[in-house]
């Protein structure tokens, strides 16, 4: 067989590959969220019947001769560029405008450093909507991954625990903590999820005082949110804390003062006690009914409870990555942060967690001279040059006309190739028909 033949079935190959690529675009073209996909060819490999030469004194010098044997696959690539607006008129839907990824998964990942980020999948398509367990979740069942809204135990208006919270607060304030907001905005990186709805109140919970019995503390199914655990000895980390654990039972011991929550299996990773004040969840990890569930442009999950109140259940997390179109595709709508993608680095939309590292650490100034700064991968991205658009979801970025035009240069340089093929079959009968 000829070299000319070999050439010509690469080049099949190579233009079938295409067609598959194409075939793919246009099968995607309505697909939201899709990102169109380019192949370039490449040369294959060459022989050489005759080396260059530089000259010599005498002689001159003369070019190599060398002769290709056909195309093969350069490169698949992937367009991430945004798509353009695709209004739906869903509440929960919404779009990246810029670089960035959602970040989904399961329930069970622990982000404990700028390490961890590569844990959840990204995704550019958030058609969201809550679950029946008050998870913010897209619509293959994975939870989407956020900051949450937090109770502060470092509100000053809180029970101080005696020899321990003094200090505490004493230490967080030094330290740059915020003490003023009884709600705040956690660092560490969750599913987002409905607050727990608050219990019906009575004596035994705190949530009527005796002397005033027509007066309640709070209404049954007003929003209880998670704590963020205090601080205190090695234990820096300041995690998301529920007043509840897996199976829903309270950590700790109520009475009229509040929620005790003490050493052992009770306290918060180890931490010194503490006294809870404020609404006692249910027992039963029932999460508030939503009214009016959305998302904001600012990525928030916001609503109202049954009881009326204001809830802004916490902010999506937006993921950046160094190089965009390297990104490994897992199916779906899925991408994986992997080799060719660079480092990974997670925030907000706004500047809302610019300045400030994962799960609430802050800078340790307690030494001005050597002050104590967390691991720079913990440090959360401001996502500036980033917007969330809601109500609608991204569009494909694959064209029909571009990929109608590809088509046709491909089927033709398809046929072009099979003409080599038939002209050798034709040469080599032609050889065979020398001896008759």
């Amino acid at each position: 067989m000829t070299g000319a033949m070999y050439a010509a079935i690469g080049g099949l190959k190579t233009h079938m590959s295409s067609l598959n690529v194409i075939g793919n675009n246009i099968a995607n073209v309505n697909t939201a969220g899709y990102k169109d996909q380019r192949m370039t060819f490449q040369e294959t490999i060459y022989t050489t019947s005759k080396a260059g030469s530089n000259g010599t004194l005498v002689l001159g010098g003369n070019n190599p001769s060398q002769i290709g044997y056909g195309s093969q696959v350069g490169s698949i690539d992937l367009n991430m560029s945004p798509g353009t607006f695709n209004p739906t008129g869903r509440a929960l839907d919404c779009m990246i405008e810029g670089d960035g990824f959602f970040l989904v998964g399961n329930k069970d990942y622990l982000i404990n450093g700028g390490d961890d980020f590569t844990a959840p999948m990204l995704t550019r398509v958030g058609n969201f909507w809550q679950d029946a367990n008050g998870y913010i979740c897209d619509r293959n069942g994975n939870v989407v991954y956020g900051f949450a809204t937090v109770k502060n135990p470092y509100y000053l208006d809180h029970d101080p625990v005696p020899g321990t919270d003094d200090t505490v607060v004493a230490a967080a304030k030094a330290m740059g903590v915020n003490t003023t907001d009884e709600y705040i905005v956690s660092s560490a990186l969750v599913p987002l999820r409905l607050p727990l709805a608050a219990a019906e109140p009575t004596e035994a919970n705190g949530g009527i005082d005796p002397t005033d019995p027509d007066n309640p503390k709070w209404q049954a199914g007003d929003p209880v949110y998670g704590l963020l655990g205090p601080a205190s000895g090695d234990n820096d980390a300041r995690k998301n804390f529920s007043l509840v654990d897996e199976e829903g039972q309270l950590r700790g011991e109520v009475s009229n003062a509040g929620m005790a929550i003490t050493g052992g299996a009770g306290s918060i990773d180890g931490e010194a006690d503490f006294t809870y004040k404020g609404p006692i969840p249910n027992t039963e990890d029932k999460c508030i009914t939503a009214e009016g569930l959305k998302i904001s442009d600012t990525g928030a999950i916001v609503c109202e409870s049954g009881t009326g109140k204001t809830v802004v259940v916490g902010y999506v997390a937006i993921a950046k990555v160094m190089a965009p179109d390297g990104v490994t595709h897992i199916g779906g709508p899925y991408y994986k942060c992997m080799e060719g993608a660079g480092d990974i680095s997670v925030g907000a939309v706004g500047g809302i967690m610019g300045g400030r590292y994962l799960n609430n650490q802050v800078v340790d100034n307690t030494n001005a001279d050597n002050p104590v700064v967390p691991n720079i991968k913990d440090s959360l991205n401001p996502c500036a040059g980033t917007e969330i658009q809601a109500g609608g979801l991204e569009a494909s970025t694959a064209d029909v006309a571009t990929e109608f035009s590809n088509m046709i240069l491909t089927q033709r340089g398809y046929q072009a190739n099979t003409r080599i093929v038939t002209v050798t079959d034709s040469m080599l009968e032609e050889l065979i028909n020398m001896k008759r």
